[in-house]
């Protein structure tokens, strides 16, 4: 797609730049426009959602699982599952939607008798789900089908430690036991879902000491239940499992080598409070009511998780129906926010914010009766005040966003014995300085904790995890003189994700998934010298949502408008050192794309460094009337110490880039006109060295 004698524009971005390339823009056919086709709409969902908080033998209690069940059952809900279709295996205190029936404690047997009632249930006409919150963690290989010679495990809540005898840790449920298990409900024919919140190793360091509001991985050491280095001969001749075959996808919480966290949402003391990161961010975007594919739902779910912290717990997917329409819902669900006790109800309320104006009705899309502010958000509702008063049941639609909220920096926390007292004064003055602008500095919890490590300041996320994405992976600074401009790009890069995370949100009406502009992503591996000048370039590769790069590699983004509304079409990409580089459009192009039109840009990754990084591309696509001036939204990119907002930005273009400037989170943002659309579109890059 691109050769040598193509012109390139340099630009800062990946550990040092990014190339975007010339784009390239054709007109071509409707026909040749592509969908994803869904099953019937009378396809059944059922489910078994299985939370394990409370274990019998082990001390390594959570509380976020009990939580998580009630979650993933509303979201299946909202998605047209009836409640008498879920099994949920929780502790008694789990919180249920009305319907769902807690089926009791979620112990070995208990679990896989319920895989096997699912597949007696399952048929052609079935989405089949299951879901597992609780912690994980590895043995030795029992049979030779791992790669990285451990088999990964899901403790129950029955679970004890390693039993010599049996040669396994008792009462645990090991991958190749599920195998069949799911086999079984493929062979009727059904679509297997699985959903698995736990993990099964760890990476990086926790370098910020622990506290009541900190996160707590959902993994537990194989040192503390007693495992074996090497399982003893006797036991590992056990056969491998086959390969499923069927229609399937799993979605889990993190790479293999990463930890996933519970976090609390609002006060760490009360255990409803507590859930699992990946749980609440995935049923978000299954409640959201968008026409998405599970890929869609990956990148939601990463694109959510990263905008709160460095990205040290990135979500994974497999199988074939990566690229299929969720439950077969190949057309959107508008999303509908209700009020009852006069609160808003929902099963989770990301993207609501303390401020915002709700307009009230009695029926969903009817004439709005009474507007109400949000004084406060909890995890699943939120409170409202309204001068005129409420009705006891009814439907909100947003209004106006509220106030974003300041960017958090916590520390520094020393982790060695380097001398850092360069770094310790200059932080010091920012501290007494409340600097930089539009961050507030806190003991706990944080956004971001600063660590002195390695002779540098890093930079370390909501779960105190230094490298989580890889070693080097966590933004660093050595010199005193640079923190400043550091902290500062950090600040912005947070707020800018936070902000397209806010009007990408199905709760605030901004954005409506499903419709508008396509947009596709082709790699390609390109072996070269530091200059990226001598290369041998492999085959082209579709992406759906997330791609591994390294040096010289080549993305493409195509973008093709298949709808009779033009579209004003921004690419922004966020490199791992918090760096924002405009990609498209590049300066006195025109960044408009009409109907059946199909632009393609390019860009060539440099990691000269060979480091690991999480990165991100971001397409910000605007409806755009004839005639009317463009929106071009390139500001949001580096150097942008100020900006004005154009006076004819549409609504929710204007109102992200107020959020995103940095006295946000104390001024009164305003919102031009009605509320207009803004198309998200997200992929996620992970960097690694050659």
């Amino acid at each position: 797609m691109y050769s040598a004698g193509q012109p390139m524009l340099e630009a800062r971005g990946i550990s040092g730049k990014i190339s975007a390339m010339t784009q390239r823009l054709t007109h071509i056919s409707c026909l040749a426009l592509a969908c994803v086709l869904g099953a019937p709409a009378s396809a059944e969902i059922r489910a078994l959602l299985v939370g394990v908080s409370d274990y019998q033998f082990l001390d390594a209690d959570l509380r976020g699982p009990a939580n998580d069940v009630g979650l993933m059952a509303r979201a299946l809900i909202a998605r047209g599952a009836n409640a008498s279709d879920i099994t949920v295996l929780a502790a008694p205190d789990a919180q249920l939607p009305e319907g769902v029936a807690n089926s009791g404690v979620p112990t070995r047997a208990a679990i896989l008798a319920g895989l096997d009632a699912l597949a007696d249930s399952s048929s052609e006409d079935s989405h089949t789900v299951f879901y597992f919150s609780g912690h994980g963690t590895q043995m030795p290989d029992m049979n030779g089908d791992e790669q990285g010679g451990f088999d990964e495990i899901f403790l129950p809540a029955d679970a004890k430690g390693w039993s010599g005898a049996a040669g396994t840790v008792e009462n645990a449920i090991i991958d190749d036991e599920m195998t069949p298990k799911m086999q079984a409900i493929l062979d009727t024919g059904a679509q297997l879902v699985a959903l698995l919140d736990a993990c099964h190793s760890e990476t990086g360091f926790r370098a910020v000491p622990n506290d009541p509001a900190a996160p707590v991985a959902r993994y537990i050491a194989p040192a503390l239940l007693a495992m074996p280095d090497e399982m003893p001969e006797s036991t590992g001749n056990a056969p491998p499992a086959a390969p499923l075959t069927g229609d399937f996808v799993f979605l889990y919480a993190a790479q293999q080598n990463q930890r996933a966290f519970e976090y609390p949402v609002g006060d760490p003391s009360d255990n409803a409070n507590w859930y699992g990161d990946f749980t609440r961010t995935v049923t978000s975007a299954l409640e959201s009511g968008a026409a998405l594919t599970w890929a869609d739902v990956l990148q939601k779910t990463m694109a959510e998780m990263n905008a709160n912290s460095p990205a040290t717990q990135t979500p994974d997917a497999e199988g074939t129906l990566l690229d299929a329409a969720v439950l077969g819902q190949s057309e959107p669900i508008p999303p509908v926010l209700r009020l009852e006790g006069g609160k808003l109800q929902s099963g989770s309320l990301q993207g609501v914010q303390t401020g915002a104006v709700y307009e009230i009705s009695a029926t969903a899309g009817g004439e709005v009766i009474a507007e109400a502010t949000v004084t406060a958000v909890k995890p699943t509702s939120a409170s409202l005040q309204s001068d005129g008063g409420l009705p006891g049941k009814g439907f909100a639609r947003l209004k106006t966003p509220g106030r974003p909220e300041p960017v958090r920096l916590a520390g520094p926390v020393v982790a060695d014995d380097a001398d850092y007292a360069e770094l310790q004064t200059e932080i010091d003055r920012l501290k007494a300085a409340a600097a930089p602008d539009g961050v507030e500095w806190v003991d706990a919890p944080a956004d971001f904790t600063l660590v002195l490590t390695g002779g540098a300041l890093a930079l370390a996320g909501r779960d105190g995890v230094i490298d989580g994405a890889g070693p080097g992976s966590a933004p660093r600074v050595a010199a005193a003189g640079d923190v400043l401009n550091f902290l500062d790009r950090a600040a912005r890069t947070l707020r800018l994700r936070q902000a397209v995370n806010q009007v990408s949100s199905g709760k605030t009406g901004f954005s409506l998934p499903g419709f508008g502009p396509k947009f596709e992503l082709t790699h390609i591996p390109v072996r070269g010298d530091a200059a990226c000048e001598d290369i041998d370039m492999g085959d082209e590769q579709k992406v759906s949502k997330t791609v591994t790069v390294t040096h010289c590699d080549q993305l493409w983004l195509t973008v093709h408008n298949a709808t009779s509304t033009p579209r004003d079409v921004t690419v922004l990409y966020i490199d791992a050192d918090n760096a924002i580089t405009a990609i498209w459009p590049e300066t006195g192009l025109s960044n408009r794309v009409g109907f059946d039109e199909k632009v393609e840009v390019g860009m060539l990754i440099q990691n000269i460094a060979q480091r690991h990084g999480q990165e991100e591309i971001l397409v910000l696509a605007v409806p755009a009337k004839d005639n009317a001036p463009r929106t071009v939204l390139t500001a949001l990119a580096d150097p942008a110490p100020t900006r004005a907002v154009p006076a004819e930005a549409p609504g929710a273009a204007s109102w992200l880039l107020q959020a995103t400037l940095p006295d946000a989170a104390t001024r009164n943002l305003s919102l031009p006109g009605t509320m207009s659309t803004l198309e998200v579109t997200r992929f996620s890059i992970k960097l690694e060295p050659d």
